[in-house]
């Protein structure tokens, strides 16, 4: 009985927070395309695919498999394993994250010069690869807390999060004292990646915290390491694939459009004036994919 309040108790949480966040995610970003206008949320918005597609990779699947495995070792009192589990699933995120931020750092001047059409430089492309890590690791914790039934803690650093990614979003537009597309998509790529940063650090905070009653060092068996691979590795192939079309898809719009005879410049115009008021499917996509 107490486990069936516990897991309503949590499901109550993880809703109010998704849809909390998602509303005020909404509102905030009704306002900032009002504020760049529809040139740059159109930049901004293929940006945000290519960011998208690079959280794909970087978590890869590997929260859930974290969250798997601790939740079966914890049950079976195993709190050791349980606890390398997580040591090897953030070794995992790491190497994940490292080569999604390299790959993205590769094809930058691919994505600058053909899919974006030299709009912008690969300045804001680089960008995106600094937070890859971070999140990969988030992802690994916050399964971590899904297992052990804190999600709260997760809730606690999503909010967070996103007061600090406006914050820094209305202080650096603020402060920019260029209002040309790239400096806009910089503003709003750099204000993203200081909020991952205390993401990360308050994830690693409450895990640091959390785990100092499970501490042991017995050693995890390779069997285990096997099965973290083989969990996550289907979900990441099926993910990639599925972001993979989705952010093609958004940059064939512009170039489709830029084919009817106007320039591209117009083109990514007239797609971030489409979507000016559904600005927010790029922050809920984001949130998802960090999740999964």
């Amino acid at each position: 009985m107490r486990k069936a309040k516990l897991f309503f108790i949590n499901g109550i949480i993880l809703t109010t927070t998704s849809l909390g966040l998602r509303g005020i995610g909404l509102l905030f970003n009704i306002y900032v395309a009002n504020k760049v206008g529809s040139e740059a949320i159109g930049i901004f918005s293929l940006l945000m695919s290519v960011y998208s597609f690079a959280i794909t990779v970087a978590t890869s699947g590997i929260g859930i498999a974290c969250t798997c495995i601790v939740s079966e070792e914890f049950a079976k009192k195993n709190y050791e394993n349980g606890l390398k589990a997580v040591k090897t699933s953030i070794i995992f995120a790491i190497l994940l994250g490292i080569s999604s931020s390299i790959l993205i750092i590769l094809f930058a001047p691919l994505i600058s010069s053909t899919w974006l059409k030299d709009s912008v430089s690969e300045i804001p492309i680089y960008l995106i690869s600094l937070g890859l890590p971070l999140i990969s690791v988030s992802s690994v914790i916050g399964g971590y807390f899904s297992s052990v039934e804190k999600p709260y803690k997760s809730a606690i650093s999503q909010i967070l999060e996103t007061s600090v990614k406006i914050i820094a979003t209305i202080y650096l537009l603020y402060m920019n004292p260029s209002k040309d597309v790239e400096s806009i998509c910089i503003s709003l790529i750099l204000a993203d990646v200081i909020s991952e940063i205390f993401s990360f650090s308050l994830n690693i905070l409450f895990y640091k915290i959390d785990k100092q009653k499970y501490i042991s060092k017995r050693s995890l068996p390779i069997q285990m390491k096997k099965k973290i691979f083989t969990i996550a590795f289907p979900i990441s192939i099926t993910s990639c694939i599925r972001s993979g079309l989705s952010s093609l898809k958004q940059f064939l719009i512009p170039i489709r459009l830029e084919l009817s005879g106007i320039s591209y410049s117009l083109a990514v115009s007239n797609y971030g004036l489409i979507n000016r008021y559904g600005y927010a499917c790029d922050y809920v996509c984001q949130c998802f994919n960090k999740l999964i």
